[in-house]
């Protein structure tokens, strides 16, 4: 019964960013502002990773600025990425953006890639809970006497892995959109 929860708890990914404008400091920035299935502080605490790759994250209280050093970027300027997190209908709404227009493809493609890499890094640990799940009525099958005990046990173990093969498929159709 559990495993049947899990599918319908499931989030939604969908590749869309749409075009968006936010003054932050002062500054107009352009950017894209996509939406997220999950809670803002969940999708603020997965930008700060994903963004420890490749610059460095402050935390503005109400939003984040990150510096890509000049190094990173393969010119003589560090490059300043500007995200706002915020409670929308049903999730989060994210907004990236820059100060430069002339970034304006990599801004669409980095916001697209952390939303990707955010939901498929979802489904890994839902996949890993499953198989922590698994191992456990493992355990309680070999210490299972009664033989419709084992029956019960080996349904559930048959389940969640029915289910990780499901959540396989999802992060393949990720990856590929």
């Amino acid at each position: 019964m559990f495993v049947l929860s899990l599918t319908f708890a499931q989030k939604k990914y969908s590749p869309k960013a749409a075009p968006s404008q936010l003054t932050l400091e002062g500054k107009s920035l352009t950017g894209y502002t996509t939406s997220f299935d999950f809670a803002r502080e969940e999708v603020r605490k997965g930008w700060w990773k994903f963004a420890r790759e490749f610059g460095s994250p402050l935390n503005m209280k109400t939003y984040y600025k990150v510096t890509v050093p000049s190094e990173g970027t393969d010119g003589n300027v560090d490059l300043e990425i500007y995200t706002q997190t915020t409670d929308g209908k049903g999730g989060t709404q994210f907004f990236l953006g820059l100060e430069s227009g002339t970034y304006k493809d990599q801004a669409l493609t980095m916001i697209l890639d952390f939303k990707k890499k955010f939901y498929i890094n979802d489904l890994l640990a839902q996949i890993e809970e499953n198989q922590t799940k698994s191992e456990k009525l493992s355990n309680e099958y070999r210490e299972a006497i009664l033989e419709s005990k084992q029956q019960d046990l080996l349904k559930q173990i048959t389940d969640l892995e029915d289910e990780n093969q499901k959540l396989k498929e999802r992060i393949k159709k990720i990856e590929k959109s």
